[in-house]
């Protein structure tokens, strides 16, 4: 049996989750711009979208004009009248910046430092507690 790994689309997709508008007439609609390529994007939106329609793709400064070449539920596939450099597609999608750690609810126990705050108290002195009573039903 033979796998085809390869991507049989003509362009990679960068997978995001930004916002973004569709003018589809004399709507505009707000979508969640799910993925990003050369020559298209995959949109998210509550709003009533057709195939075939006619629309203008915004995302920040960029503006492109397209079509929506499939719906299925929320989703829709944008296909852009001109191909983006991908130099470009990478512009857009941004790289995402580390989040800082929130060390309240990542740290461990404290148990060989001052400063344990009540409930690590609690859990050591139960531990204890559990530990001793089976060292005596031994």
């Amino acid at each position: 049996m033979t796998y085809v790994s390869e991507d049989p689309r003509r362009s990679p997709r960068s997978k995001v989750f930004l916002v973004a508008t569709l003018e589809c007439g004399d709507r505009i609609l707000p979508v969640t711009l799910r993925d990003l390529s050369e020559y298209g994007a995959l949109i998210e939106t509550e709003g009533g979208l057709t195939a075939g329609c006619e629309v203008w793709f915004h995302r920040n400064d960029l503006r492109l004009r397209g079509h929506v070449a499939w719906v299925e539920g929320k989703h829709a596939g944008i296909a852009f009248s001109r191909a983006l450099k991908p130099e470009v597609v990478l512009r857009y999608i941004g790289r995402p910046q580390p989040r800082p750690a929130d060390e309240t609810l990542h740290r461990r126990p404290a148990l060989t430092r001052p400063g344990m705050s009540l409930e690590e108290q609690r859990w050591a002195e139960e531990i204890l507690r559990e530990s001793q009573r089976r060292n005596r039903a031994d």
